[in-house]
């Protein structure tokens, strides 16, 4: 999936643990007492902080990793797999509570919670109980290896 331009990893970050940069969209991952919280900053190099917020640093693993390959399948003009799950509407297996934003909602499961834009929040829903190994393999499909 690294054949997007200009793409890196790093932990030589001066405000975030951990970086996922390419030409298209970076992510940066840190944290802020016990919450993990990604930064992104879009192809023009304008920053959005605090555009995700979860409970563990597994829930963050796979959020990541959603929303990498995400834009990784785009730049590959490979079919999105976030549409069909956003059409299902939130999962029955997360309980929602507002968050202090109106555009976003707090999923809550028994793998954490996260605070996501509603859009997000509502394909997140899907993978929050997911494994690593299940996100992966789903993101992969049609992807060439």
């Amino acid at each position: 999936m690294l054949r997007m331009p200009g793409v890196s990893v790093s932990t030589e970050c001066g405000d975030c643990q951990v970086s996922f940069i390419s030409d298209d969209q970076s992510f940066h991952l840190r944290q802020d007492d016990n919450w993990w919280i990604v930064d992104e900053v879009d192809d023009r190099n304008k920053r959005y902080n605090a555009t995700a917020t979860l409970s563990t640093f597994q829930l963050a693993e796979k959020y990541l990793i959603w929303r990498w390959a995400s834009f990784t399948r785009n730049a590959l003009r490979l079919e999105a797999f976030g549409p069909q799950l956003y059409k299902q509407g939130y999962s029955s297996d997360v309980s929602l509570a507002p968050a202090e934003s109106e555009w976003r909602v707090e999923l809550q499961s028994s793998a954490g919670n996260a605070i996501l834009p509603q859009s997000d929040a509502t394909i997140f829903s899907h993978l929050i109980l997911k494994s690593v190994d299940e996100i992966e393999e789903m993101v992969m499909n049609g992807v060439g290896r």
